[in-house]
């Protein structure tokens, strides 16, 4: 015990030494994100195994061997960490990111183990990877009734840095920013000590499966848990005493509390589930019927394996979305349903349910939206806006546009950087800088940039990156010199320690333009790819990157390259898929870009908000049969197109900013970017009043003489 208590001090001390040294000013407790910002994430720690299952009439007494009853061998995901982890992202539906920190393994079973949880939409990228160890493995045997016996082989999930600052690094990255963590006991108790110490400095829930190893829990793991997760038969194995009633079970879970526990759910099967606290039974929830039966009646209990991994993933899936598992009902009514629902299939990951199947097993609850308390005012305010005429996006507009026309300028300063910034300001309606990294932040103290932005009444939007041609002419993250692309990796990381200086709502936008081509035969383009999505993996791992949204501007062609490696919507999209960093690697889309690719603008927004990769929308004009990209006022080529794009941006209730890329050489450049805020502002309060007239059923009858019609005298 000594020796845990030694382990523990020095796992804190580092933490606050990591977390003082990373960010002086900034509390990384966790706190709800502006509108256009990512929801705080789910972080899983614990074990990923190969699960090898096979059926049994019974298992087997010591010294016994029985007859498997089914010929085959059932190979899947299994591990109590990567079973919650891929739960808690189909039960959050997209809405906030899950990742997950775990060991993978070298041998056959490794590949299958991560493509299996980044298909169902969780973040690995934070764990290791052992070449020269093999991944770990349950071996499984079910019986009939659904009852689930295993032995579980630690393989790679024994494989945690060794080193104290390299594990304490690991997990204060992956606690910061989070809503929630959640641990299990299949992983060495260090491990655990290390994850729940960075999540208490960071302010962070933590919810801990008692699961795993049969062994006492550290009295720092028991302290830091605010939902310490028993089962019936672990409880009396952590207490040594009865727990075959209720009356047993509360009496054990009060010795837990005695110990230093906060509060113990515990789950008992067909009996339910109860919150223990201080005073005693403070929650519970009756077991839901497991669905399957015919109407009426109840189905059966087919596979047990992930049910307890199911309720412990929703309730911290509830936790996360700000509800109070002793005081509203519907968080304990959603584990109830993940349980219930995990036992009537086969399977450990098969069986883990979508929010959507876990709520149809809730009466009472199934009309309801998932638990929103979560949401800040400022978010709720936008969504009373996306409802009504009035747009709540903020706007912002190409910062070296207020150069132009200096005649025009009634201002006594230089149309540097700052004194640009002063110009922009005095635009109605803009709200937001983009400044552009190195070319405009180079050798500028942050301090003096914000000082500016608040004398001119605007904010950060984002910092993007311009590659200076000088060293990235044959590319940036596709470059063949992997020196060239480690310079490119810093400079993105650069990027986002400014866009942090700044507050940027935006985070980084990144436009390659010098990722591309020029001649057939001049690439090799499957290398190129796999080149560029290690980069920018590289750098969205870097740890000013930590926490700042990223998102890649795809152009088709360019002087710079004629030919994009990313030429389209669908390849930018096949980018963000592999690249794999859910909800902090999206897309930044430019319509002027999108008419050059021969693309429709509303439908690629569509298309990439659906993906839930929308970060950003650059907005222009341009006339594309003269083969150039204009960057002319908004709406004034293409009425009806920018109609459509702002109809299905209000339609699928972005929030993010729009920004105004356009190179008003001749005009006045205030005057031009106020008169693309208001063209937007008519054209969202035109598509609000298609909403109001019924344009969705037009929409879905693909009625195009009615919706012409809807839009007479909208567009001159």
């Amino acid at each position: 015990m000594a020796t845990w208590r030694v382990f523990t001090r020095t796992v804190y001390t580092a933490i606050a030494v990591i977390i003082l040294i990373a960010s002086p000013d900034v509390s990384f407790a966790a706190e709800q994100p502006s509108c256009g910002a990512p929801p705080p994430h789910i972080v899983v720690v614990g074990s990923v195994n190969v699960d090898l299952t096979v059926k049994v009439a019974r298992p087997p007494a010591l010294e016994e061997t029985v007859t498997a009853t089914d010929p085959r061998v059932s190979v899947a995901v299994g591990g109590k960490g990567a079973n919650q982890a891929v739960a808690a992202a189909r039960l959050v539906a997209g809405s906030r990111p899950v990742r997950f920190v775990g060991q993978f393994g070298g041998d056959s079973h490794a590949s299958m183990l991560e493509q299996e949880l980044v298909a169902n939409g969780v973040d690995v990228s934070l764990s290791g990877r052992h070449p020269d160890l093999p991944s770990g493995t349950g071996l499984v045997m079910l019986s009939p009734g659904g009852e689930a016996s295993s032995v579980v082989v630690g393989g790679a999930n024994s494989a945690w840095p060794e080193n104290d600052d390299e594990l304490v690094s690991t997990m204060v990255r992956a606690a910061r920013g989070a809503a929630v963590m959640l641990l299990q006991r299949e992983v060495p108790d260090r491990v655990n000590l290390a994850a729940a110490a960075a999540a208490k400095a960071a302010g962070v829930p933590i919810v801990v499966d008692a699961g795993g190893v049969d062994a006492p829990i550290p009295a720092a793991l028991l302290e830091a848990a605010d939902y310490l997760c028993p089962n019936e038969s672990e409880l009396a194995r952590l207490t040594r005493m009865p727990t075959s009633t209720d009356d047993e079970a509360v009496a054990a879970g009060l010795e837990l509390v005695a110990q230093g526990a906060k509060r113990v759910l515990v789950t008992l099967g067909a009996r339910g589930a109860m919150v223990i606290g201080a005073t005693g039974v403070i929650a519970r929830h009756d077991a839901l019927p497991v669905p399957g039966g015919e109407v009426g009646k109840v189905g059966e209990v087919v596979d047990g394996t992930a049910a307890g991994d199911a309720f412990r993933a929703a309730l911290a899936v509830a936790v996360a979305e700000g509800v109070d598992v002793v005081k509203d009902s519907r968080g304990l009514a959603l584990a109830a349903a993940a349980g219930a629902h995990a036992v009537s299939v086969p399977g450990a990951v098969p069986s883990l349910p979508t929010r959507d199947e876990a709520e149809n097993l809730i009466p009472e609850h199934r009309h309801l939206p998932a638990p929103a308390l979560a949401a800040t005012k400022a978010c709720e305010e936008t969504d009373a806006a996306l409802r009504d005429d009035e747009c709540p996006l903020r706007f912002g507009s190409r910062l070296n546009s207020m150069k132009e026309r200096p005649d025009l300028w009634s201002g006594r300063e230089r149309l540097d950087v700052l004194g640009m910034v002063r110009r922009l300001g005095e635009v109605e309606g803009i709200d937001l800088v983009d400044f552009n990294y190195p070319q405009h932040l180079d050798g500028r103290k942050p301090k003096a940039v914000t000082g500016a932005l608040r004398a001119a009444g605007l904010a950060a939007g984002a910092v993007a990156v311009r590659f200076p041609a000088s060293r990235f002419r044959a590319g940036a993250f596709t470059n063949p010199d992997p020196s060239v692309r480690a310079a490119a990796v810093d400079v993105v990381a650069g990027a986002c320690a400014w866009a942090r200086s700044l507050d940027a709502s935006a985070g980084v936008i990144v436009w390659p333009q010098f990722d591309g081509y020029d001649y057939h035969l001049q690439v090799n383009y499957s290398d190129a790819w796999r080149r560029g999505v290690g980069a920018i993996r590289a750098a969205l791992d870097r740890d000013e990157c930590e926490g700042v949204k990223v998102s890649y501007e795809f152009k088709p062609t360019d002087p710079s390259s004629r030919f994009a490696l990313v030429p389209s919507t669908a390849a930018a999209l096949a980018l963000v898929r592999d690249v794999n960093r859910p909800g902090r690697f999206g897309l930044t889309l430019d319509a002027g870009h999108l008419v050059a690719a021969g693309e429709n603008p509303a439908q690629s927004a569509a298309m990439v908000a659906d993906a839930g990769a929308l970060f950003g929308f650059h907005l222009g004009d341009v006339h594309s049969k003269l083969a150039a990209e204009d960057g002319l006022a908004f709406g004034s080529v293409h009425a009806p197109g920018a109609l459509e794009l702002v109809f299905w941006l209000r339609a699928s209730g972005y929030r993010g900013h729009a920004y105004f890329d356009t190179f008003p050489e001749a005009e006045d450049p205030t005057r031009e970017a106020a008169y693309n805020v208001r063209a937007f502002k008519r054209m969202w309060s035109w598509a609000a009043r298609l909403e109001r007239d019924g344009i969705r059923d037009v929409l879905l009858n693909h009625d195009a003489m009615t919706s012409l019609e809807m839009q007479e005298g909208l567009i001159a």
